[in-house]
């Protein structure tokens, strides 16, 4: 029988969502129905809302999730009803090349379902009262229940709350990751995380674990330039200040950072990591530009001091595989992230947390939709 549950449905770009009730259908081969307890706001919700990238509408948002399994398809057999999930939107198909490497972030067949609003198992589960709901990152985690592929359904250990593992699924995957998997940054190095929000303060953790010896954090927000230092930033850019900024570009061919990590989709920013590094140092981007915004960069400097830009999608390594780490992490105390809930809102409230992260205020605004003690439905 198909649940019908409440969600936030984006139905035009740059206006507010609505809390509608819509149905979902039974969990499929390869599929389980999630109940819902958390979901962390992205800034990349917020951009496609505002419609930054092309997308099919309507829509439910949200691809930072963590729930309790309710129902399984027909041919599952690892995942039992009742377990605890953080949910991935790199689930892959599990038969590709890129799959069978370690990488499903890479995997075609799950990026072209990823645009098309359907999941790599079947179409969109989503159905309101005027027809399909296109399904979100493979996820739609604003709703109180999800029908996802079993693969993007990682166990989720009693000691986790579902807050933290919800931010777990993106905003720390996609920083810790790109520090340790992506650049691998090397012990003793110095380096700049551009953009100090959840996922640059999490790079800056990824950074100071790998035992980076200088972690410069550079954002325009006085408080987000302290937040930084308390997980584990060296030292604070203002990057409004324009003096400073200058003669940093003016060293770095003598004195550059070994590595930056851009966490913000602005060209600025994205210039500004590539212009900090020394001769054969390495960009890695992280954030989001809006489609076809053009970057400048300095080729000429680029190729004469073999600098060399990277992207990071996910933390580049199997959520399978990399979410169980950054749990054990944590759980050593080698991780904060109760520090990044800054905002707990209910469901109705979906457009508060959404104004919240476009004026940057706190570090993650998440949407809680069933409360930690409550049993499922």
């Amino acid at each position: 029988m198909p649940v019908e549950t409440t969600a936030a449905v984006l139905r035009r770009f740059g206006e507010a969502q609505t809390v509608e009730r819509i149905q979902l259908r039974d969990p499929g081969p390869g599929e389980v129905l999630v109940r819902l307890h958390a979901a962390g706001v992205c800034h990349s919700d917020v951009g496609q809302a505002d419609g930054d990238w092309p997308f099919p509408l309507p829509t439910v948002l949200g691809h930072e999730g963590a729930g309790t399994v309710e129902a399984v398809g027909p041919d599952v057999t690892d995942l039992a009803v009742g377990t605890r999930v953080v949910l991935s939107s790199a689930p892959g198909c599990g038969a590709c090349e890129h799959c069978a490497g370690g990488r499903p972030i890479l995997c075609w067949r799950s990026l072209a379902a990823m645009s098309d609003g359907v999941l790599t198992t079947g179409g969109t589960p989503l159905q309101g009262s005027d027809g399909p709901i296109a399904s979100y990152a493979l996820l739609s985690c604003f709703a109180e229940h999800a029908v996802v592929a079993v693969r993007s359904a990682v166990p989720l250990p009693p000691q986790v709350s579902f807050e933290v593992a919800a931010l777990i699924g993106c905003a720390v995957i996609t920083g810790v990751g790109a520090a340790v998997q992506t650049l691998e940054i090397a012990a003793g190095s110095r380096g700049a995380v551009i953009g100090a929000g959840g996922v640059g303060v999490n790079a800056i953790q990824g950074a100071r674990l790998r035992g980076a010896a200088e972690i410069v954090a550079a954002d325009s927000l006085r408080a987000r330039l302290e937040q930084a230092l308390r997980f584990g930033a060296t030292d604070g850019l203002d990057v409004t200040d324009a003096a400073r900024v200058e003669e940093l570009r003016r060293l770095a061919p003598e004195r550059g950072f070994d590595w930056t990590i851009v966490a913000v989709g602005n060209a600025d920013a994205m210039r500004l990591g590539v212009d900090l590094t020394r001769p054969g140092g390495t960009t890695c981007v992280v954030g989001l530009m809006p489609q076809d915004r053009p970057v400048p960069v300095d080729l000429l400097e680029l190729v004469t001091y073999e600098k060399r830009i990277v992207g990071s999608a996910y933390g580049s390594l199997d959520p399978r595989i990399l979410i169980p780490r950054i749990i054990q992490l944590y759980l050593a105390g080698r991780l904060q992230l109760d520090e990044l809930v800054s905002t707990r809102l209910p469901l109705e409230r979906i457009n508060e947390a959404f104004d919240l992260s476009r004026r940057a205020e706190g570090m993650r605004p998440v949407v809680t939709l069933l409360d930690e003690a409550s049993p499922a439905r």
